[in-house]
């Protein structure tokens, strides 16, 4: 075969390439060998240096070496002096029960390296370099012992800790900087693995999750889960056994469902009380309806109900239901959810030692695809959903413009609120209701149908697309009741085809590997003790990062608003008890807002210096929704501070006029006609879709993404 000119630098045919593999094969007498073979069958580049042949078959040679030996792996090849580098598992032994895995370099001449490939084979070769010993694994073992890093934990080191911090791809030997810092990870983990054990022994269910809850460890648990989508039935079976029980809790994800079901333990005969973070109204010593949060762990029940169990797999809140389902001590623990959540039930009984028995409902009534609706035609009994609230309030508005009468509902509500708008929408005061994701839980409405003006929405990072649950769980609020028909629709056809999708073929929601444990104020006052902690940050730092449970259950959780908190509460009461700063840094308060950061700032000073904290005697609601808004959430905050601390957060009347007012005021501004301000209506001009009062473009999302202008 002719040779390309001297003065071409690189070969760019296959078969010039293969002649050049074969006349390198003849050279070296591998032709006939199986690695001479598998070099000529490899794949030819489409340009391949007159170099890179010798240096392809010392690849390959090393390639396959490394595969018959666990852990080898190919370095280099250097042309110049015809050298390859082979990385072999090596151990350093620091001592006769620690070693340290590295990756020993060995150097070896391509020749005689390709000879014994090609005469012994791969897996004879692999064996004998395994067997090698290397002087630096020595000399590196030599200088530990002789004079061992003063990492604190170093005394304590012992082999699972190496192993941990080693685990992930050992460093070569002669990277000493990263096997100083791999070191100083294993110090690490034997320093928390000796604090661990000693904060176990001094407190038991310190790691043992289950064990800080010892009333629920000394029941026998049923555990009874009704299971199925939307208008099931699952909630009101539930609640009808916690009413005929002699005592028992209601613990559901939010306060107007806790008020919701309360209400209807007091329609059929049983008193109940009222517990959320913000108040608390004892009208029954056996019976409860709570937010979980608010679980009672300290005393038997016969019943418990707990309420959306899917919400485990909630990244903000699931501590709450893990908590409550590992901590409840019920005779009978009765769990409402979806499908999906039967196998987070089933191995947290499993864990816990209880009996389960898991029953499926289906649907009562029907609910189907109605596909794309005309915004101009939305019939009486529907509900429109958008997913913020400036979205909901402009589209408040596009309809009352057409004559429509619009209830709204959005979280930034007061639940009162919310149940007014529900009201006027079952009195026929209104005859659409205008929503988030909010409808979602907690409401029943006599709706027909459901239409989703879009399908994406931003959770707090991105904006993304609603998953086929949370499209279900919306659109299931249509056609509520035994053989009721529901519909749901989108105003655009991708919305309407994503809608299609999750009703013909509902997915499963995974169940995360692990579950997340928060701090209980046994874990906070433990590390606080032994580590002698005196700000709560570094505690819950320790617990988060440094905390291990063991099972493979759990992992410690500690959310980083509850961070950002400790951080201020550190700062302005640092005088405070660990436990009571603990419970601070819990308010449930948005430290973004400048006005909500500098009042609790203010507020925690006070009560560190034990003084009287009352409530803002001016606060400015003149600006409309949103200013009355913000004052509920202040408001909201301060009871929720006055539940923990009352004897400091003292002006409980005050507020409680304000929160009246401010519903009051609410309300009234709702029940305006908003299609009134002269709003003009308008539509894409490619697909007649509603276009919001704010809309910047003549088209909408959809046409816009399609590459209309």
């Amino acid at each position: 075969m002719p040779m390309p000119p001297e003065s071409e630098e690189q070969w760019t045919h296959e078969e010039v390439v293969l002649g050049a593999r074969a006349a390198l094969l003849d050279e070296l007498d591998l032709r006939a060998s199986a690695l001479g073979a598998a070099f000529l069958a490899a794949p030819v580049g489409p340009r391949v240096r007159a170099a890179g042949v010798r240096a392809s078959l010392a690849r390959l040679a090393a390639d396959q070496v490394a595969a018959a030996g666990p852990g080898m792996r190919f370095g280099q090849f250097l042309d110049v002096s015809d050298e390859l580098t082979l990385l072999l598992p090596a151990r350093a032994e620091i001592r006769e029960d620690l070693a340290l895995p590295v990756l020993a370099s060995v150097v070896l001449k391509l020749i005689p390296f390709l000879t014994d490939v090609a005469t012994r084979g791969p897996a004879a070769v692999a064996a004998d370099l395994a067997q090698r010993r290397h002087p630096d694994t020595r000399e590196l073992a030599h200088r530990l012992r002789a004079s061992p890093p003063t990492y604190e934990g170093w005394a304590q080191l012992q082999q699972p800790d190496v192993d941990r911090a080693f685990a992930t791809t050992p460093p070569p030997l002669a990277d000493r900087k990263e096997i100083y810092h791999r070191l100083r990870l294993a110090c690490a983990h034997a320093l928390d693995r000796t604090l661990l054990a000693g904060l176990a022994q001094r407190n038991p269910g310190f790691l043992d999750y289950l064990q800080c809850f010892p009333v629920a460890r000394g029941l026998r648990r049923n555990v009874v889960a009704w299971l199925g989508p939307t208008n099931s039935g699952k909630t009101h079976r539930a609640v009808l056994a916690l009413a005929a029980a002699e005592s028992g809790m209601y613990l559901g994800p939010l306060r107007l469902l806790a008020l919701e079901q309360r209400d209807r333990l007091v329609e059929l005969g049983t008193a109940c009380s009222l517990i959320t973070g913000e108040e608390r109204d004892f009208a029954s010593p056996t019976h409860s309806a709570r937010t979980v949060e608010m679980t009672d762990f300290s005393r038997p029940f016969a019943v418990c109900v707990l309420d959306e169990m899917q919400l485990a797999f909630d990244r903000d809140r699931g501590w709450a239901w893990v908590a409550a389902y590992c901590g409840v001590a019920a005779e009978t623990l009765i769990v409402t959810g979806p499908d999906s959540a039967e196998p987070v039930i089933r191995r947290l009984a499993e864990l816990c030692g209880d009996a389960v028995e898991v029953n499926h409902l289906a649907r009562q009534g029907t609910l189907q695809s109605e596909g794309v609706l005309d915004w101009r035609h939305v019939p009486p009994r529907s509900a429109v959903i958008g997913f913020s609230r400036a979205m909901v309030l402009e589209l408040k508005a596009m309809f009352e413009s057409r004559g429509l009468r619009v209830s709204v509902i959005y979280g930034g509500l007061s639940p009162e609120v919310r149940r007014n708008e529900a009201r006027r929408f079952r009195d026929r005061e209104s005859d659409i209701v205008c929503a988030t994701d909010a409808i979602g839980l907690g409401l029943n409405l006599p709706l027909d149908r459901v239409i989703f003006y879009e399908t994406d929405k931003f959770d707090g990072e991105i904006n993304r697309r609603l998953d086929p649950a949370e499209l279900l769980q919306i659109a299931g609020r249509a056609g509520r009741g035994p053989g009721s028909e529901g519909w749901v629709a989108a105003f655009s056809a991708r919305d309407a085809r994503r809608v299609e999708a999750a009703l013909a073929e509902p997915q499963r929601t995974p169940a995360p590997d692990l579950l997340p444990a928060a701090p209980t104020q046994m874990h906070v006052r433990a590390i606080a003790d032994h580590l002698g902690l005196a700000r709560l940050g570094p505690i819950l730092e320790f617990f988060r990062t440094r905390l291990t449970f063991p099972g493979g259950t759990f992992f410690p959780d500690v959310q980083d608003d509850v961070f950002a908190a400790a951080e201020l509460v550190d700062t302005y009461a640092p005088t405070l008890p660990v436990e009571e700063r603990y419970a601070l840094a819990c308010t449930p308060i948005d430290l973004d807002d400048h006005l909500f950061r500098s009042l609790f700032a203010e507020w925690l000073e006070l009560l560190a210096a034990g003084r009287t904290v009352n409530f803002p005697r001016r606060l400015d609601n003149a600006g409309g929704l949103e200013a009355l808004e913000e004052t509920l959430k202040l408001v909201t905050i301060y009871r929720w501070l006055a539940l923990k601390f009352p004897h400091a957060f003292t002006d409980g009347a005050h507020v409680e006029q304000i929160r009246r007012d401010v519903t009051e005021q609410t309300q009234a501004i709702l029940r305006r006609n908003w299609g009134k301000q002269g709003l003009t209506r308008r539509e894409c001009v490619h697909c007649g879709r509603a276009l919001l009062p704010s809309a910047v473009f003549r088209t909408c999302r959809e046409c816009h993404s399609r590459g209309y202008e």
